[in-house]
């Protein structure tokens, strides 16, 4: 790994640049590479490396051009960079952007999605995607993320490489500090364009860069070599404690959860008892992160560690945030994707022949025909009604001499609560013939050579073959 701190006395030209590609990252030396390109110094300097570099190599360079439609001059930058490609022999592509600021994020941070789809668009997971940050980027980066309250994770910043959505990112320049870029431009002769919004004070990092960083370039003239190596220190803490998180969750099993219960998964806790806190935070951030789910804050995990998991309290302990909410029952703590709040379920009648879509629960209930299971066609003497629990209910198992109360056969079988509420009942005049997704209720089973019906329940989206199985 080269070290951020080294640019002191490294200097920016192609042949360092090859060194770092071939040798030290291992890439290939035939490599595609696609640049993104927006005309700024950074990257035209990381262009006219890599169009260098094709004399010392087999690379194929390809610029990417993001037009944003946020300034004015947008156009004329796209024109900048497609004449200056056309000078280079670089091939160009160029797409113009939708946009779309949402959640109070800003519009740089809309225009920086936008950008990294396009970039997964265009850019094929063999190939890589070559960016041209620096090492002042870096430092700045750092700053903001401190005073965000980021954590490791988040002090950690950007390395030289990383992946996203499995494409293969290479940030060249991230040893480098702009002054260095611009003494290589300078000695090359190159032009560039300056985006006035930069000197926007508005923005927290133009704040960063114009006010706070020079300020602190007085006293600490290292500052921003100083900030990368820290944020190097963190991306390896990061690596650390991340495979702490997976030896932790060898001890434990996680599976998936669909259906009534929700969508998501649930963690076994039993063998995890012994972790401290901080290790128990670290594994569930971990886990969290690998399922798709975007961790709490301190504060809320904190709470899950002490009301969840040290404290198995309430069943009906719950703890939400944006995308996500966390229960417990048993030994098992679940992480699923918000469920909708309960709702007054009226009764409905059910024609078998087509599908019940039941929207309080965002699914439907199809009938598939079988034989020796299910319903018993013969006794299914008028149309089904479907209900939901009221309390009292009372089902009567196969092989079991008396009916017993729902509400004690659901707790046998260890049915999380929130899910008790949302299990469609299915009657037969007045007695319920069917716990759906659980049991079917005597007398109404259908008993071997009979015809009968299995009663599934499945996404709307879901396509159920109803033919004679």
């Amino acid at each position: 790994m080269i070290g951020l701190h080294e640019s002191n006395w490294r200097k920016i030209d192609a042949q360092t640049l090859y060194r770092t590609l071939f040798n030290t990252l291992r890439v290939p030396n035939d490599a595609s590479m696609h640049v993104g390109v927006s005309g700024g110094l950074d990257s035209v300097v990381l262009l006219h490396l890599l169009t260098t570099l094709r004399n010392f190599s087999e690379i194929s360079v390809t610029a990417l051009h993001a037009h944003h439609g946020l300034h004015p001059d947008a156009d004329k930058w796209q024109e900048f960079c497609e004449a200056l490609c056309a000078k280079w022999s670089v091939p160009f592509k160029s797409r113009r952007l939708d946009v779309c600021v949402k959640n109070g994020e800003g519009h740089e941070a809309s225009a920086r999605k936008a950008r990294y789809r396009w970039y997964v668009s265009v850019v094929n997971p063999t190939e890589y995607l070559m960016l041209a940050h620096h090492r002042d980027d870096q430092a700045e980066t750092v700053l903001l993320n401190l005073l965000r309250g980021a954590g490791i994770r988040g002090l950690s910043a950007m390395s030289l490489t990383s992946t996203f959505e499995q494409r293969r990112v290479i940030r060249p320049l991230l040893g480098y500090d702009r002054q260095q870029l611009i003494a290589y431009a300078d000695e090359h002769q190159l032009q560039w364009v300056e985006d006035a919004s930069n000197r926007d004070l508005s923005y927290s990092r133009n704040y960063l860069r114009h006010r706070i960083v020079p300020l602190l370039r007085k006293r600490w003239s290292a500052v921003s070599g100083v900030l990368a190596c820290t944020a190097e220190r963190m991306r390896r803490t990061h690596i650390l404690l991340e495979e702490v998180a997976a030896a932790d969750l060898r001890l434990t099993e996680s599976q998936s959860v669909e259906g009534l219960a929700g969508t998501g998964y649930k963690l076994g806790l039993s063998g995890l008892g012994h972790l401290s806190d901080s290790r128990l935070g670290n594994l569930l951030s971990h886990w969290l992160r690998t399922r798709g789910f975007r961790p709490p804050s301190h504060r809320q995990m904190d709470q899950i560690i002490a009301e969840l998991i040290r404290r198995r309290g309430s069943t009906s302990a719950i703890n939400r945030w944006p995308g996500a909410e966390v229960r417990r029952y048993d030994d098992w703590l679940y992480v699923l994707r918000p469920l909708p709040q309960p709702v007054a379920m009226g009764k409905r009648r059910w024609d078998i022949e087509q599908p019940l879509i039941v929207p309080e629960l965002n699914m439907k209930m199809v009938a598939v025909p079988v034989h020796g299971a299910g319903l018993a066609r013969v006794r299914i003497t008028t149309p089904l009604v479907v209900r939901w629990r009221r309390g009292g209910e009372r089902c009567r198992l196969v092989n079991r001499a008396h009916r017993q109360k729902l509400k004690k056969l659901l707790q046998e079988r260890r049915v999380p609560p929130w899910v008790r509420a949302r299990i469609p009942l299915v009657y037969v005049a007045d007695e319920i013939a069917a716990v759906v997704d659980h049991w079917y209720c005597d007398p109404f089973v259908a008993r071997p050579g009979e015809a009968g019906i299995e009663i599934k329940l499945c996404a709307l989206s879901d396509k159920v073959s109803t033919t004679q199985l």
